[in-house]
């Protein structure tokens, strides 16, 4: 009996564990198919509309005057008058230096004497046929013809005499020398005449008239440097070094109160306040994005609080210098301002670094769908797509545009739903 019951102990154990093996089998069995069931994707359609599309280009760079001029002595002449220093803030129109004229005014008396002139000779010419010279050519030759016609008639009543007999044969020939002497006089004067009547008008008058506007241009010249005399600031700015000085050099002739200053000398700069602009670097890999008229957005920890905008003015086509043998090249951006208002003036410094994010591709009416819903045959895209809910499905052949953190543009849909697939 003991025995019997021990045989019957073993082999229920035996049952006992074959079934916890089968209930533990089964439950991995099902938790296996579940966790299958929650990776295997499942399709799924997603709602796509047209919306606006913006890609960006973020750069660093510096504010810089939009406007820089060298102002340069207009005539030779003594610095009477030096208002400004290097490195002061002058407002539009403000006077920076007075030089003096006294040099100028002889030169201005010697083109107004040589103007006078010139339009008297003009004005001589224009009525040149009243002129004295015409006048006195004329009488010369009335005088001639007065006298030839006076000796012709006592040729003639001589002649008549001689016929008579009264008079002798030489004073007939006597007159008739004097006629032909007359005569000939009479020719050239009558040629002289001409001549001095034509001095009014041919080249003699166009010469005239170019002397006339040579002296014209030379005296307005001279004015128009009078004018100048003192040196006004155009925009309001920053005095700076002449460009092309060292920093650490100043100018072979100061330019002081009382200094001798030559034509064209360099004095000083100014750089515009008004208006700036943000010179940038962009490397090789983005140039290509950045064009011409770009919008730009443009904000500086130095001008915090303040947002500007502007436009791509110009992109370099040449490198510019390399940091370190081995490094990407990198090309300047050039980003144009408007025209800042008293109050950003005060806040944006010459220098100041300036973060431009620059719009390389805007889209107002862009479908942007997700990766997973593009389908590749081939070289050609599709996607499975319907205009509204519960639709028959259309496989619908697409091509593709940019691509952003949201997804890939696509042409050649319209909002309705494309359907894509859960990744797990």
């Amino acid at each position: 009996m003991t025995k019997l019951n021990r045989l019957l102990g073993s082999r229920l154990k035996t049952w006992l564990l074959a079934g916890a093996i089968l209930l533990a089998l089964g439950g991995a069995v099902v938790a296996y198919q579940a966790n299958e069931s929650i990776q295997a994707p499942e399709p799924q359609w997603l709602r796509i509309e047209s919306k606006p599309m913006v890609l960006r280009l973020g750069l660093v760079g510096r504010l810089e005057p939009a406007s820089l001029v060298t102002f340069t002595a207009p005539f030779d002449g003594n610095v009477q008058e030096k208002i400004i220093e290097e490195g002061h803030r002058v407002e539009r129109g403000q006077v920076l230096l007075q030089l003096d004229t006294a040099q100028l005014d002889i030169q201005l008396r010697e083109a107004l004497a040589g103007l006078l002139k010139a339009k008297r000779a003009v004005h001589d010419l224009a009525h040149w046929s009243q002129g004295q010279e015409v006048a006195r050519a004329r009488r010369a030759m009335t005088t001639i013809q007065m006298s030839l016609g006076d000796t012709e008639r006592k040729l003639a009543e001589t002649s008549a005499l001689l016929a008579r007999g009264i008079v002798p044969r030489m004073e007939v020939d006597a007159l008739e020398q004097q006629a032909n002497t007359q005569r000939l006089d009479l020719t050239a004067a009558q040629a002289e005449f001409k001549l001095v009547l034509a001095k009014g008008g041919g080249e003699d008058r166009q010469i005239a008239e170019m002397e006339l506007a040579n002296a014209t241009a030379r005296y307005e010249a001279l004015r128009a440097l009078e004018v100048r005399r003192e040196l006004v600031a155009p925009f309001a700015g920053i005095i700076m070094r002449v460009p092309g000085v060292a920093p650490d050099r100043s100018p072979a002739e100061p330019v002081q109160r009382g200094a001798r200053v030559s034509r064209g000398q360099p004095l000083f700069g100014l750089a515009s306040l008004e208006q700036l602009k943000v010179v940038a670097k962009v490397e090789e890999v983005d140039i290509n994005l950045v064009q011409e008229g770009q919008l730009v957005e443009i904000t500086g920890d130095g001008f915090d609080g303040i947002t500007l905008s502007g436009n791509v003015a110009s992109v370099g086509a040449q490198v510019v210098a390399i940091d370190s043998p081995g490094s990407g090249a990198n090309y300047e951006v050039i980003v144009a301002m408007p025209a800042l208002s008293a109050e950003q003036q005060k806040r944006l410094k010459l220098g100041m670094s300036a973060k431009l994010s620059i719009i390389t591709y805007q889209n107002d009416t862009a479908i942007v769908i997700p990766h997973e819903a593009i389908l590749k045959e081939g070289n050609q895209l599709f996607v499975e797509y319907r205009n509204m809910e519960g639709a028959a499905a259309e496989r619908i052949a697409v091509k593709a545009g940019r691509v952003s953190a949201e997804g890939v543009e696509v042409f050649g849909l319209k909002p309705g739903y494309v359907r894509t697939m859960n990744r797990p």
